[in-house]
């Protein structure tokens, strides 16, 4: 095995956040085998749990209509508050 594979194979290893990647949706080859993803111009790899968030939102604007903005399980009228301050860090 060529030293750069196998130094490229000790950093994912001693990566401290390398538990993170079983939490996304990984594209797979035909074959199976996930793809080596670098796309810097997308929404990135989708995480597992987006699905459920995004039904939270769902069933409670089915369930509540309008009043979802004050009395959803997570009520969107303040998404703005506390969004604000860690978009500006990400859009400068």
């Amino acid at each position: 095995m060529n030293t750069q594979r196998e130094h490229a194979r000790h950093l994912d290893a001693s990566d401290p956040l390398r538990h993170y990647r079983s939490e996304f949706h990984l594209p797979k080859r035909d074959d199976g085998e996930p793809l080596i993803y670098f796309c810097g111009n997308s929404l990135g790899l989708q995480p597992k749990k987006a699905r459920e968030y995004v039904d939270i939102v769902m069933e409670d604007w089915q369930r509540l209509g309008v009043e979802g903005h004050f009395h959803g399980r997570h009520p969107w009228m303040p998404y703005h508050e506390f969004l604000t301050a860690p978009m500006a860090d990400v859009v400068g």
